[in-house]
């Protein structure tokens, strides 16, 4: 849904692709984030370039690397799956990541194959203009991985527009924690695609975080295609300072018997605002689909702004699908009752937001992405003594 963006915020026009780093190495943020991080493998892309790779595959047969070295040395697999998910003609978009992407990472496990601990990719940038990442996820049957998915930024001067197109395919039984956390500084545009296909038994559990850039869309996508698939879906965005976000979430119901449980919830103050747009679609075939999505904002101010738009389109007659969404301000009584208790204004906010946040954060299962999305909160709310906020 584009209605209620404004679609000079995401022009490309006059953009190049995005030029070599000016510098190769990695920024103490980012050093950190990977010791927090507690990854198994890690790459970090700055533009088109890999400028980290520290990589310990724990099974044989286990691949994990940048997609221009898979598309080398796994060529058959790789060309097997690219484009499957996420394909040019869905959209402009899409066609322009298909065309222009400069790198990006490959996951794949095999059969019977549990990776323990996370891989990871961060994404950031020195330089601007144009640049366009792609990833491709292959979780085979019955294995399980947990996938981290950062983009961050110090700010720097030029412009840049962030294109994201991530596939994600899982095979009967397959198992697959993902998390997209979205930190770019304000010189930044982004638009990220990430779009899921599940087969029987299998289940994917996701997170979608939107806490910086100047303006952000994220498209979040999933496809039942099996009995028994099983796919849970969370959002969490702040917006401040003018930001403005866009979500769109599909939950595709293809097959019968799966299920489908969605929750995105935003904050917004100083004049920011968000566009949420989500739709349950169920195929006529898809008997005894069990689907949920529910979508919350809360106002912070009388200047932000959010618009809410759940959607069902039902064909079949077996099913049990429900929607929701709520956008309000904060309980005036609620503010009150915490300044009259000795509360700063600032810390009185903070409580609220990460309370309200909280429905979301209490299902994460990683609890250091949680530690450090409530830290970026936190540094946007103005808590004294945090330090972490691009």
């Amino acid at each position: 849904m584009w209605r209620y963006s404004q679609l000079k915020r995401f022009a490309i026009d006059g953009l190049s692709l995005v030029a070599p780093p000016k510098d190769t190495s990695i920024s103490e943020r980012i050093s950190m984030r990977i010791i927090d991080s507690d990854a198994e493998g890690v790459l970090v892309h700055k533009g088109a370039e890999v400028v980290y790779r520290d990589v310990k595959i724990p099974e044989e047969g286990v691949i994990f690397t940048d997609l221009r070295t898979a598309l080398t040395e796994h060529e058959a697999l790789v060309r097997r799956h690219l484009y499957t998910v996420v394909n040019a003609q869905q959209d402009k978009y899409a066609a322009l990541n298909a065309a222009l992407w400069q790198n990006g990472t490959f996951v794949y496990v095999p059969k019977n194959v549990e990776v323990a601990l996370p891989f990871g990719a961060f994404i950031t940038a020195d330089t601007g203009g144009l640049a366009a990442q792609r990833t491709l996820i292959i979780v085979d049957t019955n294995a399980k991985l947990t996938y981290l998915d950062e983009y961050t930024s110090e700010p720097f001067p030029e412009r840049l527009f962030s294109s994201a197109a991530i596939e994600i395919i899982l095979l009967d039984g397959a198992k697959l924690r993902y998390v997209n956390l979205q930190n770019w500084s304000r010189n930044v545009v982004q638009l990220s695609k990430v779009r899921a296909h599940l087969a029987r038994d299998s289940r994917l559990e996701s997170l979608s975080v939107s806490l910086g850039a100047d303006a952000a869309r994220a498209e979040v996508e999933c496809r039942l295609e099996g009995p028994g698939a099983d796919s849970e879906m969370l959002g969490l965005y702040f917006a401040d300072e003018g930001q403005h976000y866009n979500q769109y979430t599909l939950q595709h119901h293809a097959a019968p018997n799966a299920r489908s449980d969605l929750l995105f919830k935003g904050a917004l103050r100083d004049n920011s605002t968000a566009v949420y747009s989500g739709i349950i679609k169920v195929e006529p075939g898809a008997q005894k689909t069990d689907a949920y999505q529910t979508n919350r904002n809360l106002l912070l101010d009388a200047e932000s702004q959010a618009v809410s738009i759940p959607q069902l389109e039902i064909g079949a007659n077996d099913v049990r699908c429900s929607h929701g969404s709520t956008t309000s301000p904060v309980p005036e009584d609620q503010r009150f009752y915490l300044m009259s208790r000795g509360l700063q204004p600032e810390m009185a906010e903070h409580l609220l937001v990460t309370g309200f946040l909280h429905e979301v954060m209490s299902r994460v299962t990683l609890p250091k992405v949680a530690e450090y999305v409530e830290r970026v909160v936190q540094a946007k709310l103005g808590v004294p003594g945090v330090k972490e906020k691009l």
